[in-house]
C-alpha cells in the first residue's frame, strides 16, 4: 500500500500505473460513493479515496465506515454555497497582523496587570494543595468473632511523621499505631500489603506478611501495556500497547475539548494507581466508537481511523475477566482468601501461556503463593477437590496435616498444664490422715469407693486423630452454591471438625487484598473537599474513624447493652420463680442491680471501653496496611 504523499506524485506526475475508478452504487450502498472515487496503482486498490469536487485525498477503511467521507461532503458543499452566495454574505478567508501605526501595551502597563492579578491569584484553595506534602498510612483490622462473623475494623488513616521512609522506621511506625490499641505483630499475626520492596522489608520478620492478590495483577497488567521490555526481555505487544496510547490520547482530547455533550456515554479516564480503571475505559470507548467522528477532527480524527475495532473489542474482552477477578478479590464482607489459588489458576488457563508469552509465565512467576492459600482453598467444600488444579492437592493436603498435628500437640501440652495444677489443687483441699481415720467404714461406704470414678470430658482437640478428622472431611459431600456462606457451615461443622474449623475461622479473615485501605484514601478525598480545606491531619483521621467504623461501633455497642440488659433481668426472675408468694426478696447486691435499671442510661463516650471485646483483640487477627499515599 502506498502513502497519501506517494499517490499524489502519481497524480501529479500522471503516471500510467495510477487509475481512479468511480465506485458502483447499488441501493444498498452508502450515498456518499456518488462523491467519491477509488484509486488503484497497478490494479491494487489502495486505501485512500478521491474527492470528485475537491480531488483530496482522504484515508478509507471499510471497517471505518464513511462517517469521514460525510462529513467532508458536507464541508465540500458548504464551500461551494459560501462561493455561491459571497454577494449576499462575506466570509473572512484570510487574518492579518495588526498595523503598525495602532498604539501598543507598554511594558509598565504589562508589569502592573500582572501583578494586580497575582495578588487575586496566589491564594489557592484547593482541596490537595492544601495537604500537599502529607502522606498517610492507612491500617484496619480483619477477624472473625464468636459467632462466625466476618468484622472488619478500621483503625485509621494516620498522618505519616517521621524523618524517613525507611523499612525500619515503616515498621516502628505501625507498632507504635497498633500498641494504642493494645495490640503488637507476632509469628501468628498475617499481614497483607501491597509488594513493593520497602513493604517486604518493612514485614520480613515477627509477622507473615501476605501480598496483595490485587496489587500483583494490576502491576503485571501495567507492565504489558505500557513497557517494551521487562527483566530485559521484550514485551512483544506493540500492536496492543499503540491502541492503547492512542485511546488514551483521544480520551484526553475529548475530555479537555468538552466534547462529550455530543456523545451517549462520558468517556472515563484511565488511572495509573490502580490499571484496572484501563478496562473501564477501553469498553465505554468501544461502546461509543461509532460516534466518535461527531466529536473529533484533525490528528485526533485520522488517529481514531487508524484504530481497529475488532481488535479493541478483543482487548475489552481479554480484560473483561481481570476486572472480575479483581472485584472478587476486593470483597470486604466476606472472606476472599480461599478465592486466591483458583482466581489466579483461572487467569493463567485465560493467558494461553506459550513458550514465547513473557508475560503469562511472568505473572505465574511473580504472583507467589504463600501456604494459606493453599490451606484455606482446601478448607472450602466447593474447592477441596482443586480441579482447577489437581497438581496443587497433595501440597494442600500435606499442609492441612501439618497444621493439625502442631494444633494437637499445642491442645495437649496446654491440657496437660491444667492436669497438673488441678492435681496440685487436689492435694492441698484434702484432710488430713488424722481427720480421715475417723471416718467410720461402713458397708455403704466401702461399696461408694469401689465405684467407676467419672470420666473427665477430653478436649476434642486432644482426642480426634488428624487423619481421621481430615478423612472424614474430604469424603463429606457437601457443596456450596455461589452465595452460600462459607462461615455458616463451618459453624455448624464446629462439633464434627474442631480442628479443622480453628484453622478456618483463624486464616478465613485474611483478605486477600488491601482494597479496604484503598477505599479508605477515597473517603479521604472526599472527605477533603473544597468546604473542608483547613481541616488537620488528626481531624481527618477522627473522620474516617467514624465513617468506616460507624455501624461496626453501635452493633458493638448494642450487643453490650443487651447482655447487660440480660443479666439484670436474670435476678428477678430466679427470685420470682422460688418465692412462695408475690413478695420478692432482694439483697443488697440484686437490690442495687435491679435499681439501676430505672435510672437514666449513662451516654456512653469514646473514653468508654468500645474495644474491649476480646474477638477484636485476639491474638489471630490480621491486619491489612497499605502503602503511603499522598492527598
Amino acid at each position: 500500500m502506498l502513502t497519501k504523499k506517494e499517490i499524489e506524485e502519481l497524480i501529479e506526475n500522471q503516471s500510467s500505473s495510477l487509475k481512479i475508478v468511480k465506485p458502483i452504487v447499488t441501493p444498498k450502498s452508502s450515498s456518499v460513493w456518488n462523491f467519491f472515487s477509488h484509486i488503484y496503482v497497478n490494479d491494487v486498490k489502495q486505501e485512500y479515496v478521491m474527492c470528485n469536487k475537491c480531488r483530496d485525498l482522504l484515508i478509507y477503511k471499510h471497517s471505518s465506515g464513511t462517517h469521514s467521507l460525510a462529513k467532508h461532503i458536507r464541508f465540500c458543499q458548504s464551500t461551494t454555497n459560501a462561493t455561491k452566495v459571497s454577494e449576499v454574505q462575506s466570509n473572512i478567508k484570510q487574518y492579518y497582523e495588526p498595523s503598525k501605526n495602532e498604539s501598543y501595551i507598554p511594558n509598565r502597563v504589562k508589569q502592573e496587570i500582572r501583578a494586580a492579578c497575582t495578588e487575586f491569584v496566589i491564594l489557592d484553595c484547593r482541596s490537595f494543595k492544601t495537604v500537599g506534602g502529607i502522606q498517610y498510612c492507612g491500617i484496619s483490622l480483619h477477624h472473625i468473632n464468636k459467632d462466625w462473623k466476618l468484622q472488619c475494623f478500621v483503625l485509621g488513616c494516620y498522618p505519616y511523621d517521621l524523618e524517613s521512609h525507611s523499612a525500619k522506621n515503616t515498621r516502628k511506625f505501625v507498632d507504635s499505631k497498633l500498641s494504642d490499641f493494645g495490640l503488637a505483630l507476632n509469628d501468628s499475626i498475617y499481614v497483607v500489603s501491597d509488594n513493593e520492596i520497602k513493604m517486604i522489608a518493612t514485614f520480613k520478620s515477627s509477622c507473615q506478611r501476605i501480598g496483595c492478590a490485587a496489587h500483583y495483577i494490576n502491576k503485571q497488567l501495567e507492565h504489558g501495556f505500557n513497557k517494551e521490555e521487562i527483566d530485559k526481555l521484550p514485551v512483544a505487544c506493540d500492536v496492543v500497547q499503540n491502541l492503547f496510547d492512542c485511546v488514551k490520547k483521544i480520551v484526553a482530547h475529548i475530555k479537555k475539548s468538552q466534547k462529550q455533550t455530543k456523545l451517549s456515554k462520558r468517556v472515563k479516564t484511565y488511572s495509573e494507581t490502580r490499571f484496572n480503571g484501563a478496562y473501564h475505559m477501553l469498553h465505554v470507548f468501544f461502546e461509543i466508537f461509532d460516534e466518535l467522528t461527531m466529536a473529533l477532527d484533525g490528528t485526533n480524527l485520522n488517529q481514531y481511523l487508524l484504530l481497529d475495532k475488532d481488535l479493541l473489542e478483543q482487548i475489552c474482552l481479554f480484560l473483561k475477566v481481570f476486572d472480575t477477578v479483581i472485584e472478587q478479590l476486593s470483597d470486604d464482607k466476606r472472606p476472599t482468601i480461599y478465592k486466591v489459588l483458583p482466581l489466579r489458576q483461572r487467569l493463567l488457563n485465560e493467558c494461553k501461556i506459550h513458550d514465547y508469552d513473557h508475560i503469562a509465565s511472568r505473572i505465574q512467576t511473580i504472583w507467589v503463593l504463600h501456604d494459606v492459600h493453599f490451606v484455606s482453598t482446601f478448607l472450602h467444600p466447593s474447592f477441596k477437590q482443586f480441579q482447577i488444579a489437581p497438581d496443587e492437592k497433595q501440597k494442600a493436603m500435606d499442609l492441612v496435616k501439618a497444621e493439625i498435628l502442631k494444633r494437637q500437640s499445642l491442645a495437649t501440652s496446654e491440657q496437660a498444664m491444667i492436669d497438673i495444677n488441678s492435681s496440685i489443687s487436689t492435694r492441698s483441699s484434702t484432710t488430713p490422715k488424722s481427720q480421715q481415720l475417723k471416718v467410720t467404714t461402713t458397708a455403704q461406704n466401702i461399696l461408694a469407693q469401689c465405684f467407676d470414678l467419672p470420666i473427665e470430658d477430653k478436649d476434642p482437640l486432644a482426642s480426634s486423630s488428624p487423619d481421621q478428622e481430615l478423612m472424614e472431611y474430604i469424603a463429606l459431600n457437601d457443596t456450596l452454591q455461589l452465595d452460600d456462606d462459607v462461615l455458616m457451615f463451618w459453624k455448624n461443622k464446629e462439633n464434627k471438625f474442631p480442628i479443622l474449623s480453628s484453622i478456618v475461622k483463624d486464616i478465613y479473615s485474611i483478605p486477600a487484598s488491601n482494597t479496604t485501605v484503598e477505599r479508605l484514601f477515597s473517603s479521604a478525598g472526599n472527605t477533603i473537599s473544597d468546604r473542608r480545606t483547613n481541616l488537620q491531619s488528626d481531624k481527618v483521621n477522627k473522620l474516617l474513624f467514624l465513617n468506616k467504623n460507624l455501624l461496626l461501633l453501635k452493633e458493638l455497642d448494642s450487643q453490650q447493652l443487651a447482655n447487660a440488659e440480660k443479666k439484670r433481668k436474670l435476678p428477678a426472675m430466679s427470685t420470682s420463680s422460688s418465692s412462695p408468694s408475690n413478695n420478692i426478696y432482694i439483697d443488697d447486691e440484686q437490690e442495687q442491680l435491679l435499681s439501676s435499671s430505672s435510672t437514666t442510661k449513662k451516654i456512653r463516650t469514646f473514653d468508654d471501653d468500645f474495644f474491649s471485646d476480646e474477638d477484636i483483640i485476639q491474638k489471630k487477627s490480621d491486619i491489612s496496611i497499605e502503602d503511603y499515599e499522598q492527598e
